[in-house]
């Protein structure tokens, strides 16, 4: 019997695993719909894809996913990592999800999953029409070509992603300015590699001739070649951004002008925050990584009698390969060189302290110092019985302050805490 979870649209209301062992079902009542994935598909189609055949596509994508979990991962867990997958599927806007099949054990070399398993999954799309296979963990470049090549004769124009292909497909549809379009650029090119250019290439011998580099020369050598000049041509642009991102910043140092930057976990509530302090219109949306290009608004202290900088820059999500956060620098600066970095937590999210967690490494990685950071716990509105004395006792003794950045309260005793960093 296949090993599937059923789900439903919009959030994942109730989830069954059928495993030998165990079930999991029922996740929180605000994550509750009413139709399955397959049946609400619709949204924005404008995005480009992940992989060179999924470009311009206009047409809905439907899923399914393949968990692969630890032995020891308990029925909570699964349950948080479902959600955040599916979360994730949801931001894309129009893609519905088939199925979700689970294996527990270690990646295998070749195919990530199980031979059973990979063969469960072709028996699978013999049945069920399904545009994109995706995984949960991070698959090697010749695990996702063993897999395709194990699905073309079922579905020809069949597509292997994982989670970082996944999140760069959102990332891909969410960005707006050139910059955020080369960084996402640079970040498939250095996760897909070579590949990135001709996956489902015949690995043949090009014959030799006039214009050619001689017999011998294979499709694999001509992608890695192809694939070196555009690494350098887009980091050859980032870099051009990058210097002029920093002249801004050290011009607006150069004139007095401190700075403050909103960094969190995404959908904490940065953005609504920023247009709340800086009067802006930014888009708001209950999705993830809506906010991908960084964006500079200004609110005024009467306390201190000037004016502040203030930015909003990408929402942050737990096990980002290194070289994703690296490709989007160039955005962080305005975090790395900031007076003063609002960690904005949303703590009506169970997990919340685990998310903190999560983001707090990442800003140690990109070397922010700790004494810069306030943790501004967002979306108290949603917890009024909230302990706020417990929440300050984990801090450690860490700033922090409580808002509602939907509501507009806390605000001054945000302004109090900033004041003697941008004094």
């Amino acid at each position: 019997m296949p090993l599937h979870v059923s789900f439903v649209h919009k959030k994942v209301q109730k989830i069954i695993v059928l495993l030998p062992t165990f079930s999991v079902t029922g996740l929180s009542k605000r994550n509750s719909c009413r139709r399955p994935a397959k049946d609400v598909i619709a949204g924005n189609r404008s995005g480009k894809g992940i992989m060179l055949r999924m470009e311009n596509s206009a047409r809905p994508i439907t899923m399914l996913f393949v968990y692969l979990t630890d032995k020891r991962t308990g029925r909570y867990e699964m349950e948080q990592e479902v959600t955040e997958l599916w979360n994730l599927v949801e931001s894309m806007g129009d893609t519905g999800v088939a199925d979700l099949i689970i294996q527990k054990g270690l990646p295998f070399r070749e195919t990530y999953v199980g031979p059973g398993k990979a063969a469960e999954i072709g028996e699978y799309l013999k049945t069920h029409k399904v545009e994109v296979v995706t995984f949960n963990g991070m698959l090697t470049s010749g695990q996702k070509f063993n897999l395709t090549k194990m699905y073309w004769d079922i579905n020809p124009s069949i597509q292997v992603w994982d989670r970082v292909d996944l999140i760069l497909e959102i990332f891909s549809r969410h960005a707006h300015t050139r910059e955020a379009k080369l960084q996402i650029e640079l970040a498939r090119m250095r996760h897909m590699g070579p590949s990135i250019f001709g996956m489902g290439m015949v690995l043949s011998r090009q014959g030799g001739g006039i214009g050619t580099r001689g017999i011998g020369e294979t499709n694999t050598e001509l992608m890695k070649r192809h694939w070196k000049r555009e690494m350098k041509r887009v980091t050859d642009s980032l870099t051009k951004l990058t210097d002029s991102r920093t002249r801004q910043i050290e011009r607006r140092k150069s004139i007095g002008l401190k700075t403050v930057s909103l960094v969190g976990y995404t959908n904490a509530g940065k953005t609504t925050l920023f247009n709340l302090l800086t009067h802006k219109q930014k888009p708001v949306d209950n999705a993830l990584f809506v906010t991908l290009d960084s964006a500079i608004g200004v609110i005024f202290i009467p306390e201190l009698g000037k004016r502040i900088a203030v930015s909003d820059t990408i929402g942050f999500i737990k096990d980002l390969p290194p070289d994703l956060i690296d490709a989007f620098r160039s955005t962080l600066l305005e975090s790395v060189h900031a007076d003063a970095v609002l960690h904005v937590i949303d703590v009506s999210d169970r997990d919340y302290m685990e998310k903190a967690d999560v983001v707090d490494g990442i800003l140690s990685e990109l070397g922010i110092p700790e004494e810069n950071v306030i943790y501004v716990y967002n979306k108290t509105d949603a917890v009024p019985d909230l302990d706020r004395q417990q929440v300050a006792d984990r801090t450690g003794g860490h700033p922090h302050v409580f808002v509602s950045a939907a509501k507009g309260q806390g605000i001054d005793d945000l302004l109090s805490a900033l004041i003697p960093r941008v004094r």
